[in-house]
């Protein structure tokens, strides 16, 4: 009788964890399955920025990344940016939010060439070349 149990007990436990494993196995395929519809949908995943920093002339971006562009925080507040090309590089000012402080930006919007103008507080202006790919 123990020699049953012990086999019975055996086989519930690998059946246990056939179950186990095969429950995994199925969800993993199953966000896989997930994760390729979504990409060949053109999936809306988030791209990492284009850092620029303020020694910066050029950079080049594909369409759909964005931008940050570096502005020492004693000059953030009065900073301006402008693109010299809306329909290929937007903008976004820098702005204060609490205590939060964000850098100056813009996004990649279609491919070609733009030139954005950085103008700080005290006059002073720097341009940034920026070629945007497909």
């Amino acid at each position: 009788m123990t020699r049953f149990r012990t086999a019975a007990a055996v086989s519930a436990a690998a059946l246990l964890g056939i179950t186990v494993l095969a429950g995994c196995s199925s969800s993993s395929d199953t966000t896989e399955a997930s994760a390729s519809a979504a990409a060949s949908e053109g999936s809306s995943e988030m791209l990492p920025p284009v850092i620029i920093t303020e020694d910066q002339t050029s950079a080049t971006c594909a369409v759909g990344n964005f931008l940050d562009i570096i502005v020492a925080e004693d000059k953030l507040a009065g900073t301006t940016v402008a693109s010299s090309d809306e329909a290929i590089v937007t903008v976004t000012q820098a702005k204060e939010e609490g205590d939060a402080l964000f850098n100056p930006g813009g996004e990649c919007v279609a491919p070609g060439a733009a030139t954005v103008t950085v103008t700080n507080p005290d006059g002073s202006a720097r341009d940034i070349a920026i070629t945007v790919s497909e």
